[in-house]
């Protein structure tokens, strides 16, 4: 889920003209930890407040390429938004996730990160260290 937060930051940094720290808020929203598996269901919720420009759909596609990019799967993203005027407005973007946790008897867990093919190596990796290979 510390992905969330890199991709909050590379908005930011990509949309710094259009959006500030303190209008930029990330929530998880209607999770589900199943009793028999180890799959994490919830929503991502990024609720983006008085947005300086005149297309919200920069920031969805963003979103999209960012997973896409980094080798996740690529999910499904819902939203809403109230134009203020031409230039300006509101937008809640809900992200539907699923993580795979490894909890052991101590309560403590750990995310699996997803694994993506490796030419490199021939075999199905993290993607942190296919990029490291691979690069």
């Amino acid at each position: 889920m510390k992905y969330l937060q890199q991709l909050k930051d590379d908005l930011l940094a990509k949309f710094e003209s259009q959006l500030t720290a303190d209008k930029v808020h990330l929530f998880l929203v209607n999770g589900e930890l199943a009793s028999n598996v180890g799959d994490i269901n919830y929503i991502a919720r990024f609720l983006f407040i008085d947005c300086r420009d005149n297309d919200p759909f920069h920031l969805l596609t963003f979103i999209r390429k960012w997973f896409q990019s980094r080798g996740y799967p690529v999910p499904d993203l819902n939203f809403d938004s109230e134009i203020i005027d031409a230039e300006t407005y509101d937008l809640t973007v809900d992200i539907g996730l699923v993580d795979k946790l490894v909890i052991n008897e101590e309560g403590d867990y750990h995310l699996c990160p997803p694994k993506i093919w490796s030419d490199t190596l021939s075999d199905w990796v993290t993607i942190d260290l296919a990029y490291a290979v691979d690069k």
